[in-house]
Parts: structure tokens; C-alpha cells; sequence
């Protein structure tokens, strides 16, 4: 399971699941095209570069996210993939091509419009899987 929705009265929470760091990372942004369209009708025909920044893990995590919807609000781009991701040791520093196609109205019905993640409620735990807890404003 890439990711799970749980229960919030107001906007959407989310858990995210990986075995690795870059899995989590990689489910994350399933997560949030998944959220905003029906990603299985997301092509992987077009590319994106993408680099994010934060002080550690947790701020490289809620960058990551923003970034997503950020590109996603200014390019209309939905992001289905990621290729050559990687991410620095000390959690400061993620790059990658993203994978995916622009948006089109006819071919990708919006289900939910996410404005950002919220550190409300917000943790990334390292059990027998890495597990993050996001609420998304919506």
C-alpha cells in the first residue's frame, strides 16, 4: 500500500508508506496526483526537472509536497513518476525528473483541490516501514 487516507473533519490526512526513504518519497508524490486527479489516467510522456531543499528530513518532506502542488497550480503539470531521484544523506537536498503530462480538463477530472500540507498533526516514523502523517489544506 503506497498510502492510506485517514480521518479529518475539515480537509484531507493522509499516511504515506515506504520501505525506504526514497519510496516514501516516491509514494508521497503518488499520493498527491492521486489526490488531485485519477492518477491512472496520467500518461508518463512529458519530463520536469525538480529540486527542493530543507534543514532535514521532515522540512525536505513538506518542501517536496509543496513543490508538487506548486507545479502542479502554476504548470498544470501532473506528476505520475519520478526518475534519478535522489536524496542527500543529511536530508538537505532531493533532485529528480519528474514523469508525467500537462493537465487536460476532458481527461483528468479534479477530485480535490490541495492548497499545502499542514504541519498539523504532521511526523515522518521510521517503524518496520517509514510512515508519514500529512493533513493537506483543501
Amino acid at each position: 500500500m503506497r498510502y492510506k487516507l485517514i480521518p479529518h473533519t475539515s480537509d484531507l490526512g493522509v499516511e504515506i508508506y515506504g520501505k525506504t526513504i526514497e519510496e516514501l518519497f516516491l509514494n508521497a508524490l503518488y499520493c498527491v496526483t492521486d489526490n488531485i486527479t485519477d492518477i491512472q489516467k496520467v500518461n508518463e510522456i512529458k519530463e520536469r526537472e525538480i529540486g527542493v531543499e530543507g534543514e532535514d528530513l521532515e522540512d525536505l518532506f513538506m518542501n517536496f509536497l509543496r513543490e508538487l502542488i506548486f507545479i502542479f497550480s502554476t504548470e498544470y503539470f501532473l506528476a505520475k513518476n519520478m526518475k534519478d531521484l535522489k536524496i542527500e544523506k543529511d536530508y538537505k537536498k532531493l533532485t529528480g525528473i519528474l514523469v508525467g503530462e500537462i493537465f487536460d480538463k476532458d481527461k483528468h477530472p479534479i477530485k480535490i483541490e490541495l492548497k499545502t500540507p499542514t504541519y498539523h498533526l504532521f511526523s515522518i516514523k521510521k517503524e518496520e516501514i517509514y510512515k508519514a502523517t500529512v493533513i493537506f489544506d483543501v
